[in-house]
C-alpha cells in the first residue's frame, strides 16, 4: 500500500515511485522567494559600494584639510599656543579618519613592503605619542588595519614592514622583550627614564609597604598594563626591583639589598631608602 492510498499524502503530491514532490504552485513560490532574496542581496551590495565611495570621499577631504592646516601652521609661525593647540587637535582628528591611499600589492608591486613600511612609520607616530611612546605590535596591527578600511594587511606583512625600519631613517623601531612580546616604540624612548620613574614610584610610602602592580606602573607611565609589566620585569633584571608572587597577584618592591653594606649587614642606616622603609614599616605596626 502506498502513502497516497493510505491517506497520508494527497495523490497529486506523490510520484509513481512513492516519493512526495512539490506542486507547481509551491515551486513557483520558492522561485519567487529566491529571486527576492537575490534582489535584496544585490541592493545591499550596491548600498555598501555607495557607502565605501562616500567614505573614500570623506577621507580625501580630511587629507586636504590636514595638508591645508600644515601649510597654514608653517606660514603663521607667530600663532599663539592656544591656536597651535587647536590646529594640532584638528590634525590628530583628521588623521584618525583613516589613510586616504593605503599601499597595496596591486599598486606597489615589488616595492610593496618598502612602501608599506614607510607609510606605517608615518601613520603610527601620532598614536605612539598618545600611548606614551610604546605600543604592543598587536595593537598597532588593529589600529593600522582600521585606518586602511577595506585594504587590510596580514600580520606577516606588518611584521615584515616593521623589520625594514632598520634600513630606513624613520623615528620608530620594532622591539622584542625577553618574554617574546613585540612592541613598536619611538627611537627617543629611553629605558633609563622609565626605570627612574618606576624607582620613584616604588619608593613612595604606600609602595614600600604594599609594593606596586603592573596596573600601578601602567597608570604612572601612561601605557598598557601588559607593557608596564614588561618594564617591571626589566627593572627586576637589572636589580632595581624585587618580585613577590603570591595568591594576591604579582607585585614588585624596591630592591633593599642594594642598601645593605655587605661588610656590616647589621649597620643601622640613618638615611636612604632602607632607612625610609624601616621608618614606614615601624610606623604602620
Amino acid at each position: 500500500m502506498s502513502a497516497a492510498t493510505a491517506g497520508w499524502l494527497p495523490a497529486a503530491d506523490v510520484t509513481a515511485a512513492g516519493r512526495p514532490v512539490l506542486s507547481a504552485g509551491e515551486v513557483e513560490r520558492h522561485l519567487e522567494a529566491w529571486e527576492s532574496a537575490g534582489q535584496n542581496l544585490q541592493d545591499a551590495f550596491q548600498d555598501l559600494n555607495a557607502l565605501m565611495s562616500k567614505a573614500k570621499e570623506m577621507m580625501e577631504l580630511a587629507e586636504k584639510m590636514r595638508q591645508k592646516l600644515l601649510t597654514n601652521s608653517s606660514a603663521q609661525s607667530n600663532s599663539n599656543d592656544e591656536e597651535m593647540g587647536s590646529k594640532q587637535d584638528m590634525q590628530d582628528w583628521l588623521l584618525s579618519v583613516g589613510i586616504v591611499s593605503p599601499v597595496t600589492k596591486e599598486t606597489a608591486g615589488a616595492l610593496y613592503h618598502q612602501q608599506l613600511s614607510r607609510q606605517l612609520a608615518d601613520y603610527i607616530r601620532t598614536p605612539l605619542e598618545k600611548a606614551g611612546g610604546m605600543m604592543a605590535l598587536v595593537d598597532v596591527y588593529c589600529l593600522y588595519n582600521r585606518a586602511r578600511g577595506t585594504e587590510l594587511i596580514s600580520p606577516e606583512d606588518l611584521l615584515q614592514a616593521c623589520s625594514l625600519w632598520e634600513k630606513f631613517d624613520v623615528p620608530v623601531m620594532l622591539r622584542k622583550f625577553d618574554s617574546g612580546v613585540k612592541v613598536i616604540q619611538t627611537k627617543t624612548h629611553s629605558d633609563d627614564e622609565v626605570f627612574a620613574r618606576i624607582s620613584s614610584l616604588a619608593q613612595k610610602e604606600d609602595a614600600l609597604q604594599k609594593g606596586i602592580s603592573p596596573s600601578d606602573a601602567a597608570f604612572t607611565l601612561g601605557i598598557a598594563p601588559a607593557l608596564a609589566k614588561e618594564h617591571l620585569l626589566n627593572a627586576e633584571r637589572i636589580g632595581i626591583l624585587c618580585r613577590d608572587v603570591s595568591p594576591d597577584g604579582l607585585r614588585f618592591y624596591i630592591n633593599l639589598f642594594n642598601e645593605i653594606d655587605p661588610q656590616n649587614i647589621y649597620l643601622p642606616k640613618t638615611h636612604g631608602v632602607y632607612h625610609t622603609w624601616i621608618s614606614v614599616t615601624t610606623a604602620s605596626q
